[in-house]
């Protein structure tokens, strides 16, 4: 019996073998290449398009989130314009009402003391008494 299934058993994958052989025999080689590559070529397709259309989308949405960026940044920009507009306007009215406070001012007189007073008047004199001989 031993010998016997050990037959059987190689009866069997001989059989199978040739099943195998009589496969291969049918089915080209080159067909399923090229049936193969098609399929390659497909899926890179279809992947590309896909890509594409994501990028698209995504492209969408930056350009959207551009312009809302832009928008704000504009927005941001003109309040502090403005603000520094009603700053410029208030500088402007400080610095003229500096200038009119300014202007009307004086100098403060000093009481004099007596040297001041004795100098003064020995100059006043002396510049008279050269006027006097020179018209002479």
């Amino acid at each position: 019996m031993n010998e016997e299934a050990k037959n059987k058993v190689i009866g069997k994958i001989n059989e199978i073998k040739s099943n195998i052989e009589t496969f291969i025999a049918d089915v080209n080689v080159n067909d399923l290449k090229a049936s193969f590559n098609l399929m390659v070529k497909d899926a890179q397709t279809d992947l590309s398009k896909r890509v594409n259309k994501d990028l698209q989308d995504v492209k969408k949405k930056l350009q959207k989130e551009r312009s809302d960026i832009e928008k704000k940044a504009k927005k941001f920009l003109d309040g502090h314009k403005k603000e520094l507009d009603a700053l410029q306007v208030k500088l402007e009215k400080l610095i003229k009402s500096a200038r009119k406070t300014k202007a009307p001012a004086k100098k403060a007189t000093v009481p004099a003391t007596k040297k001041a007073v004795r100098k003064k008047v020995a100059k006043a004199s002396k510049k008279t008494t050269k006027k006097v001989s020179k018209k002479a």
